[in-house]
């Protein structure tokens, strides 16, 4: 059967349809199948050797409930929890594509009889984990397993499979990001386990971000929060490997929906960072792309320690003052414009007055900023000389 993104489940349930099937023809060929089914059953229960119809019994009911799963639900269930005779599972993808074509139908799967069905796809899977097709399977069954009505039990099973070894790297790939669209809170707890053990954290660096942007609980925000906040327990830096771009986007999404977490990520530029810390932070601020973000990540400034959140510092000033304005007709060529910073340049003139610690790293973006200005022009509304409170005179002396 055709293959399903699971994260439609959602939408189902709110009644969207995955394929529009045309009626009355659906209808009508949905009686023969069922019809055809009733018939198998009748002789199925006189038969010498009744499981030489489950194979035909099951392949149906995948049809069935793809179109007429919500009519036929009890009847599909009933057909895929057949027990397994043999000593191969021939009807293990049965079992699973017949779920997944209910799920689709927006049908909440009952937990007892959902777990019965896939029983004999794990028990297969743990007889042969060294079987990739058995291996992709169980995979396919533990996801399924996630949208029952009962979620915290089926993740509590969920969890067992993945302690146990059972599922390949990849299968645990593709179980975090379904995770994220299981809309349950304990889901977190899960995610955070699989990278907490270590030997998954560097291959799911980016499902696993995203999977805790798009649960969007307080406790996932938590866990994103977690690389910039030294407060919060930390998590294996293996998970950022090539990831920082794609956690500071997720994180400038959660500042712009919460304005508590902006408050939170303001606050952290007088933190004890660590190197990693501070660079993410301040690229974080830099994407932000606010005055009120660019003065914060001034704080990250310090003439001491040449760090990576100083480079950051200093595209966001520069980004800031000169604008990169697309030109017309073309996505990937842009002219550089100057546009007026005068909040972001008094605060740099205070730093190398009344700031020790950030005089000489402040002294130097005020001479870079005049540097552009020369390169790139200034803004009618910015003065030349900006006046100076105390008498001093412009330009300003270096720091010694």
């Amino acid at each position: 059967m055709r293959g399903k993104d699971l994260k439609f489940v959602w939408q189902a349930l709110s009644g969207e349809e995955e394929v529009g099937f045309v009626e009355p023809l659906r209808s009508e060929l949905a009686g023969l199948v069922r019809s055809h089914i009733e018939r198998l059953m009748i002789e199925r229960a006189t038969a010498e050797r009744p499981t030489d119809f489950d194979g035909r019994l099951k392949n149906l009911a995948v049809i069935l409930a793809e179109m007429d799963g919500n009519a036929s639900f009890h009847l599909v269930l009933d057909i895929l929890s057949m027990p397994e005779t043999g000593t191969w599972l021939y009807g293990g993808r049965s079992r699973v594509h017949g779920l997944e074509a209910l799920l689709m139908k927006g049908l909440v799967l009952p937990f007892e009889k959902t777990w019965d069905i896939l029983e004999p796809v794990i028990q297969h899977a743990r007889a042969h984990r060294f079987d990739s097709n058995e291996s992709s399977l169980l995979t396919r069954a533990a996801c399924i397993a996630l949208f029952t009505d009962d979620p915290g039990s089926s993740l509590a099973r969920v969890r067992e499979l993945v302690r146990q070894n059972l599922l390949s790297v990849e299968g645990v790939e593709q179980l975090t990001y379904m995770l994220g669209y299981t809309r349950c809170a304990d889901a977190v707890s899960l995610l955070q386990d699989l990278v907490e053990a270590g030997r998954f954290a560097e291959h799911l660096g980016a499902t696993w971000i995203d999977a805790l942007a798009h649960l969007d609980t307080e406790e996932a925000r938590d866990l994103l929060l977690s690389f910039i906040d030294p407060s919060l327990p930390a998590l294996p830096t293996g998970l950022l490997m090539h990831q920082d771009e794609r956690l500071v986007t997720r994180l400038a999404e959660m500042v712009d929906r919460y304005p508590d977490v902006q408050l939170r990520v303001f606050a952290l530029v007088n933190s004890p960072l660590s190197d990693q810390q501070g660079e993410l932070l301040a690229k974080l601020l830099v994407k932000l792309g606010s005055v009120d973000a660019i003065l914060r990540v001034l704080e990250l400034l310090n003439d001491d320690v040449a760090s990576a959140a100083s480079r950051e510092v200093r595209r966001g000033v520069k980004e800031a003052f000169v604008e990169q304005r697309p030109l017309a007709g073309s996505r990937s060529t842009f002219t550089l414009v100057p546009r007026s910073s005068n909040e972001i340049r008094r605060r740099l003139l205070h730093m190398v007055q009344n700031d020790p610690r950030r005089r000489k790293s402040a002294y130097a973006l005020l001479s870079e900023i005049e540097l552009w200005r020369l390169q790139h022009g200034r803004p009618d509304s910015e003065p030349r000389s900006p006046v100076l409170p105390d008498g001093s005179l412009w330009p300003l002396q270096p720091p010694v």
